[in-house]
């Protein structure tokens, strides 16, 4: 049974918030680390059920993981306990699904990974193909190309592997990370393009940051490194911030967020630019970024938004309170994250009175405002916590509009409903 929240009517956005820690940083930290040659301290960990499924998987896999003050202290080595096949569970997370099966190529013992039904319906076939041609003995076990699999350990012979990476950059990142594992390292070279590049870009750094050597033309080649980091401190999530800041510009006021890295890869980085062109004015200093909605209001565009597909949601929903036709295009990887984005982004904004059209192939996506608030209306959210975030900002111009599924927020950012809750000034 679907639960939901409503808003009381919000007058404008006013204060200050510290965002979450990144979820994609953390991902690859907590691997990272399980793979170093000692114990590294992560420090400003995400908590999140993402994270959890991650840290119960490299658990399974031999790592220790104990909490101290300040973060979560993880050492190896990765390795298979006595007998049998070793289950994975990586929940929901497609992230753990694709790094994990990277890495239990190159770590000896027997591995199956699988998840909740949606990640069985999520793609890994390019993963899949690119790790079997480079020796690594994999099955199956429903439908070809999809969880749940069976993966022999340490049978990725290869020094060399080709990518398609069209439909998702964290099969490239999973190949890169599991270099790190691999005596002798890995070279990954792409067959096809790439999508949402700015997270392998993540990926390469943090390898570097965890003492691994990275070559990047023309072909990019990871080296194991002989020497790990103490310490390793996660920045704050663009991804979190984004719904935030485009809060400022439904609702009005001003919102500042502290924990970001101006000059961050994070793809979301990226994205947070464009709010500027939607009509929300962003001042981003070394400590803070500030957003307020524009004098002379939000304004529709275009944008490409085949780099950052996870800001679709937020900046679709600030788009619904602009006049005019927005269009996002590069998008057709939305349909393969939590939920089909697209068609759930359609029928979020149609339920809150926006028209909106997927274009050719579903590659694009235009979402016409509207300017009058609708009648009491249920938000529908398919349990994926972009839309239920997504949602919430669409709430806040529409007074009595129910968010379905607010729990959802508990995969990237637990404490999202919280915090713009603390932003909200409620009409008296």
């Amino acid at each position: 049974m679907a639960a939901y929240l409503v808003f009381p009517p919000v007058a404008r956005l006013r204060g200050e918030a510290v965002v979450p820690a990144s979820k994609s940083a953390t991902n690859r930290a907590l691997l990272l680390a399980a793979v170093s040659r000692d114990p590294v301290l992560v420090e400003n960990p995400l908590d999140s059920f993402d994270l959890e499924a991650m840290a119960r998987a490299l658990a399974a896999m031999g790592a220790t993981i104990s909490q101290e003050a300040g973060g979560w202290r993880v050492a190896g080595p990765l390795r298979a306990s006595a007998g049998g096949e070793v289950s994975l569970d990586v929940a929901e997370s497609g992230t753990a699904a694709r790094f994990l099966a990277a890495l239990a190529s190159v770590v000896p013992g027997r591995w199956r990974i699988d998840g909740a039904p949606r990640m069985r319906e999520r793609p890994m076939a390019e993963l899949i193909e690119a790790l079997r041609g480079g020796g690594a003995r994999i099955e199956c076990l429903g439908e070809d190309g999809y969880l749940p699999i069976s993966i022999e350990g340490a049978t990725l012979t290869a020094e060399t592997v080709e990518i398609d990476a069209s439909r998702s950059s964290q099969f490239a990142s999973a190949l890169l990370l599991a270099g790190a594992a691999r005596g002798g390292g890995l070279e990954v070279r792409l067959r096809a393009g790439i999508v949402s590049a700015p997270y392998v870009a993540t990926t390469l750094a943090m390898l570097e940051a965890f003492g691994h050597s990275v070559r990047r033309d023309p072909a990019w080649r990871v080296s194991p490194g002989t020497a790990s980091p103490r310490r390793y401190r996660v920045p704050g999530d663009w991804s979190s911030a984004l719904p935030l800041l485009a809060a400022a510009g439904v609702a009005g006021g001003v919102v500042a967020l502290r924990g970001l890295e101006p000059a961050s890869p994070d793809a979301d980085a990226l994205a947070a630019r464009e709010l500027p062109r939607m009509g929300v004015d962003l001042e981003i200093s070394p400590d803070r970024v500030v957003a307020r909605r524009a004098a002379a209001g939000l304004r529709h565009t275009e944008i490409d938004a085949g780099s950052f597909p996870d800001a679709v949601p937020a900046l679709a929903a600030l788009a619904a309170g602009a006049p005019g036709a927005s269009r996002f295009t590069g998008i057709a990887h939305l349909r393969w994250k939590e939920s089909d984005r697209i068609a759930g982004l359609c029928d979020l904004l149609a339920a809150a009175g926006a028209g909106t059209e997927a274009g050719p192939g579903e590659s694009e996506l235009t979402v016409v405002g509207e300017a009058a608030a609708p009648a009491l209306r249920r938000l529908p959210t398919r349990g994926d916590h972009r839309l239920v975030m997504a949602a919430a900002l669409l709430a806040l111009a529409r007074p009595g509009c129910l968010v379905e599924n607010p729990d959802a927020v508990g995969k990237s950012y637990p404490a999202f409903f919280r915090d713009l809750a603390g932003l909200c000034v409620w009409r008296q």
